[in-house]
């Protein structure tokens, strides 16, 4: 206990000259010498917090193996977003549709591109491949709390078999429901 309160001491200091990078260090030295120390978690948790640095947590925890610590800071984890399409390479048009596990909010880029609340686009419906070419979607997932979870992708590439052919929208699959089916003809 008094050498959490001196980690605290040195971290208020570290924080009120504005030296964010080395009250981290203090936390994260911490935890490596005592890595089944929830308490310690949760002070470097309340500290990202805090400098609202939440993105951070999930690199944070991602490291953690102790199941103790997990189960004190589960608040705290959001899980990896989840692809319904295997990456690879494609002939025809694809749909990637995107869950979460707990229903947290999704967020992607299209471009390669770190995702963000700011800076990605809130997924609402599965994405639409349809031009040749390599695309990679990261996503990330946010809770409640506005915790995201660590970023992951997929790439795709879709690579039309005949040249000039027309691409189909919707792919091929059962649906349940009328679709409105597109049909692009290059010119």
């Amino acid at each position: 206990v008094r050498r959490q309160r001196q980690l605290c001491i040195r971290d208020r200091i570290y924080i009120d000259q504005d030296d964010l990078n080395s009250a981290e260090e203090v936390f994260l030295t911490a935890i490596a010498a005592q890595p089944t120390n929830a308490e310690l978690y949760q002070a470097a948790i309340d500290f990202y917090m805090d400098t609202e640095q939440p993105e951070k947590i999930a690199a944070l925890l991602q490291g953690c193996e102790d199941e103790g610590v997990l189960s004190a800071v589960s608040d705290y984890i959001t899980s990896e977003p989840e692809f319904s399409l295997e990456e690879g390479i494609y002939s025809e048009v694809q749909e990637v549709a995107l869950s979460a596990e707990n229903g947290e909010t999704i967020y992607y880029t299209t471009d390669g591109s770190e995702p963000s609340a700011e800076s990605g686009t809130q997924y609402a419906e599965p994405i639409l491949l349809q031009t040749e070419g390599t695309t990679e979607i990261r996503a990330i997932a946010v809770n409640s709390q506005g915790i995201p979870s660590v970023a992951v992708s997929r790439t795709y590439t879709i690579e039309f078999p005949i040249v000039d052919a027309p691409a189909v929208t919707p792919s091929t699959g059962q649906y349940s429901s009328g679709e409105q089916i597109t049909i692009t003809v290059p010119e």
